[in-house]
């Protein structure tokens, strides 16, 4: 795979994430644990999705939004509306919760520090 495909196909799992997180607030769900718990996915298999790690199939993204009360087509509309600056502010969030866990750190490692 090309490097510009791979990056389009990074963009497009998070471009879904960001999409779904935005039809997720307006459910009644509280969370994407809460939501795959109700709906009979895997809590961990969930949170792959929502971070854009999986390309999932078209099958499960359609159960996703039988279980979120939607149709497809409405969830494909979250998915066009997303903005460029969501999908930063996703990445920023998802680096914040990083660093909470300490998965990584806030200071760049200099090259000095690496001999």
């Amino acid at each position: 795979m090309k490097a510009k495909e791979k990056e389009e196909k990074e963009n497009i799992k998070l471009r879904y994430a960001v999409g779904l997180a935005n039809a997720l607030k307006k459910s009644q769900y509280k969370s994407f644990r809460d939501f795959a718990l109700n709906i009979g996915f895997e809590p961990s298999y969930m949170q792959r999705i929502a971070s854009g790690k999986v390309d999932i199939a078209l099958s499960t993204s359609i159960s996703l939004a039988e279980g979120l009360g939607i149709s497809y087509a409405i969830l494909s509309n979250y998915y066009d509306e997303v903005q460029e600056t969501e999908i930063k502010d996703f990445l920023k969030e998802q680096n914040r919760n990083k660093r909470k866990k300490g998965l990584i750190s806030k200071k760049k490692t200099s090259k000095r520090a690496k001999k």
